[in-house]
Formats: C-alpha cells, structure tokens, sequence
C-alpha cells in the first residue's frame, strides 16, 4: 500500500513539474540590434528601441563609433 502510494505521488509530481514547464515557441523574439550608423545613433531613433538591453547595447555601440586619432604631440 505504502509502495502504491509512493509511485502515485511520483507520479503526479512529475506530471505537475512537466505542465509548469514554458514551451519554447510561446517566448516573445528578441528585437534585434539595428545597423549602428549616423541615422540610427539620433536619440529619437535610440529611445524607439523598446527592449531595455538592446538599447543599453545600441546606444554603447553608438558612443563608441568614432575612430581613434592621435594627438598631435605638443609639448607646452
């Protein structure tokens, strides 16, 4: 009896855990990166980017763009 009693509550645990499970095709896609360029680094543009970490991620890429140049050397 104890024996039945245990596999029965194995049994709808398991079944339980497997029905709280998220399926895979139900997760929202990822808005993706856009092209970082002149027109896409506007702060207008940056602020329509709805998820939170691919503007963080767009709007470093946009800050860091530029090409490094070195000084001149002046000594004053």
């Amino acid at each position: 009896m104890n024996r039945n009693l245990t596999l029965t509550a194995a049994a709808l645990v398991g079944a339980l855990v497997t029905g709280c499970a998220p399926d895979a095709s139900e997760e929202p896609k990822k808005e993706e990166m856009p092209v970082v360029n002149d027109e896409n680094c506007k702060l207008e543009n940056i602020k329509k980017i709805q998820d939170d970490k691919v503007r963080q991620a767009f709007a470093d890429a946009c800050a860091r763009r530029g090409d490094f140049k070195s000084s001149s050397g002046k000594t004053y």
